[in-house]
């Protein structure tokens, strides 16, 4: 959750002083956030444990967490929260 939140609100705080939208920046802008999803799903998947052959406790956590309402609102209240102050500095 932490690094979810961290990760969106560095990236749209960047958004947000950008001077210049390019066709590269939004690429990296919303890459670099479905990147750390991917991410996730990989290494919380079932896939990674019977790859490698180990015994991983959290299997299955990101998508349960991803499934939960209470995630969502929680991580949209914390965004919209941190971004305020960039947003009154504009």
């Amino acid at each position: 959750m932490v690094a979810t939140i961290l990760v969106i609100v560095v990236n749209l705080e960047n958004a947000i002083e950008m001077w210049y939208w390019t066709g590269f920046y939004i690429f990296i802008l919303f890459g670099t956030i479905t990147f750390h999803f991917i991410f996730h799903f990989v290494m919380y998947s079932i896939f990674l444990r019977s790859t490698f052959k180990i015994n991983y406790p959290y299997v299955g956590v990101t998508q349960m967490t991803l499934a939960n309402p209470t995630f969502w609102f929680t991580l949209l209240l914390i965004c919209v929260i941190l971004l305020l102050p960039a947003i009154g500095r504009e």
